[in-house]
């Protein structure tokens, strides 16, 4: 496993690291599941910590929402939690999907964050982030002077933000926050200028999620509905090219190389709920890097259009 520093923070991540919603929820694509599919039973999905962890892998990610994953995470790093690096995330948002006012907004973040700390087992996290990060919820609410709050109470080493957009991530450097969390592969590449050279010439580290756009860069894609039609269409042009290869790949592999060839990133985060899965994404995270020319022929499969790139404009649960 190789490894990379996150920005100017003093964490070094695997360049693999391992997402736990697939773990703690029913989530993504498959057949027969139209509100995700089922996470593995308790006792698999311990085994695939573990696996992860002897093959290298050192970054963990989950959150306060991803049901039982910080729970799973908690249980599967007991006696190993010194040798990895744990990432949370708590919400600022009420019911209703607005910031909460400034009392109950510094209640709801300890509550938590103290639920993720016991959950989790442990003292501290590696990293906390904000969970879906607006600009309103950056620039006119307490929530980045409450992660400061944790990071000085040492319940937090680093602190960052999740975000979606171009916006939103631009503001939180610009709030001073160490880390971002965003979506970026093959399909999506809007950060690629609009984000990245700004991240890295302020020493802001980035960590990527959706690599496989949840599951639309594999042979889940099969399992898209018709109205997403246009979707499945990109996936089978990225299938195409990756099996054109010399040796052929997967789309799963091309989708984490691509990622793992912008220097700017520190990690690709992926979600497995299986040890072929698992090792499928190890097998690419090992491969010797892409040459640009290759690279720049996945350049050329983008999407541009924003509601296919956006799994909540899907219309599935």
């Amino acid at each position: 496993m190789r490894y990379r520093q996150l920005g100017k923070t003093d964490l070094r991540l695997s360049e693999l690291s391992l997402g736990a919603a697939a773990l703690g929820m029913p989530y993504g694509l498959g057949a027969g599941s139209a509100g995700g599919m089922p996470p593995p039973p308790d006792s698999e999905s311990v085994a695939l910590i573990h696996h992860a962890i002897d093959q290298g892998i050192n970054f963990f990610d989950t959150a306060r929402v991803y049901g039982r994953s910080e729970e799973l995470l908690g249980k599967a790093l007991r006696g190993r939690r010194q040798s990895v690096l744990v990432a949370t995330k708590v919400s600022c948002l009420g019911e209703d999907g607005a910031a909460l006012p400034r009392p109950a907004m510094a209640e709801h973040m300890t509550r938590s964050l103290h639920t993720s700390l016991r959950l989790l087992d442990t003292d501290y996290v590696d990293l906390l982030l904000l969970h879906s990060a607006s600009v309103e919820l950056l620039e006119n609410s307490d929530a980045v002077a409450l992660l400061k709050h944790f990071q000085a109470q040492g319940k937090a080493r680093v602190i960052g933000a999740s975000t979606y957009g171009t916006a939103a991530p631009r503001s939180a450097i610009a709030q001073g926050l160490d880390v971002l969390q965003v979506a970026y592969n093959i399909l999506d590449q809007r950060l690629a200028t609009a984000l990245f050279p700004y991240a890295e010439a302020t020493g802001t580290g980035i960590i990527v999620r959706s690599v496989f756009l949840k599951g639309v860069l594999s042979p889940r894609a099969d399992y898209l509905p018709k109205h997403l039609a246009a979707l499945q269409k990109h996936s089978r042009a990225v299938q195409q090219t990756a099996a054109s290869l010399s040796p052929p790949q997967t789309r799963e592999a091309a989708a984490l190389q691509f990622v793992l060839a912008h220097e700017s990133i520190a990690t690709a985060l992926v979600g497995v709920r299986d040890f072929a899965e698992l090792e499928t994404s190890l097998a690419a995270a090992r491969a010797p890097r892409w040459s640009e020319a290759i690279v720049e022929r996945f350049r050329r499969l983008r999407c541009d259009q924003a509601n296919l790139l956006n799994p909540s404009a899907w219309g599935l649960p």
